[in-house]
Order: C-alpha cells, then sequence, then structure tokens
C-alpha cells in the first residue's frame, strides 16, 4: 500500500507570472475576499497535481531531465502524448 508522503515546495515565479497573480489577488480583493497571492498559487498548484497524478507529475520531471542531460534514448519512458513537457531554463551568471 503507498502511503502519501508530504512535501513542502517552494516557487519561484519570473516577474510577469508573478504579477498575474497579483493582479488576480487584486481583483478578487476589491471583490470584497482578501487572498494572499501566495494562497493563489498554493491553489493553482494543487489544481494541477489533481489534474494530474503525483505519479505522472513525477515521470514528466524525469523524462525532462533525462532529456535534457542527454540521457533518453528515443523511445524510453514513452506515454501518451500530453502536454509540453517544462523545461529548466540555466540560473543567470551572478558578476
Amino acid at each position: 500500500m503507498n502511503t502519501p508522503k508530504p512535501a513542502n515546495v517552494t516557487v519561484t515565479l519570473d516577474e510577469d507570472t508573478f504579477a498575474i497573480f497579483k493582479e488576480a489577488s487584486q481583483i478578487v480583493e476589491n471583490a470584497g475576499i482578501r487572498v494572499p497571492t501566495s494562497q493563489l498559487v498554493q491553489t493553482m498548484l494543487n489544481a494541477e497535481s489533481q489534474r494530474l497524478s503525483p505519479r505522472k507529475i513525477a515521470q514528466r520531471f524525469l523524462k525532462s531531465l533525462m532529456e535534457q542531460i542527454g540521457g533518453l534514448r528515443r523511445g524510453a519512458l514513452e506515454d501518451e502524448e500530453d502536454e509540453k513537457i517544462p523545461s529548466l531554463k540555466p540560473a543567470a551568471a551572478k558578476a
């Protein structure tokens, strides 16, 4: 029997994405409900994790890593065609 394991996740949003969530938070607040931006982000992430199984999310992440480091042979980890696998962007070098 699989027992769920808790996990803490930290999300870093680019400025444009954060601005969109901030705007959504302001719209909700104008309607009379105070919802912090971080709660909107968490709600969206929770909805996505319910849409896809956690196992599927983990498999897509692994597949993405393997492709990006060149360790994935064509045809390995094949699954039904789903949305684009997210790509990792290298961190900007600090001088």
